[in-house]
């Protein structure tokens, strides 16, 4: 079983709304002692899973670093870590963000009513 997190921080997905829901509306899950997950079906593999998360900077501090905030960009699964072989999985996404940083795409501002530029860096 998982350690409870006492501040509140989201510093795993357990520590999200949605887990916690899922915790409440499936007891067969949460009350399951193993806590395993094993979706390649071989007992003696460790699986990995990397979330690749964005974070848009445009928004004030106390914004920014909120959950609500965060894209999930992928998920990469795998049977093993991804390690150097990761560039494959970010290929698509590096090529978008350089067609935002170079190009931009024409986005609807709906507040203004008007198309505009979005443009985007990678830090």
């Amino acid at each position: 079983m998982h350690k409870k997190n006492a501040n509140g921080l989201m510093r795993h997905p357990r520590d999200s709304k949605a887990w916690k829901r899922f915790d409440l509306l499936h007891l067969e899950f949460t009350n399951d002692p193993s806590d395993d997950f094993n979706p390649f079906e071989n007992m003696s593999t460790s699986h990995s899973i990397w979330p690749m998360v964005l974070i848009p900077y445009n928004r004030p501090p106390w914004e920014c670093m909120k959950q609500t905030s965060f894209i999930l960009s992928m998920i990469i699964p795998g049977k093993q870590m991804v390690g150097n072989d990761i560039d494959v999985y970010l290929e698509p996404l590096i090529k978008e963000l350089k067609e935002l940083w170079f190009d931009g795409v024409q986005t609807y501002d709906y507040s203004k009513k008007e198309m505009f530029t979005l443009r985007a860096a990678l830090m």
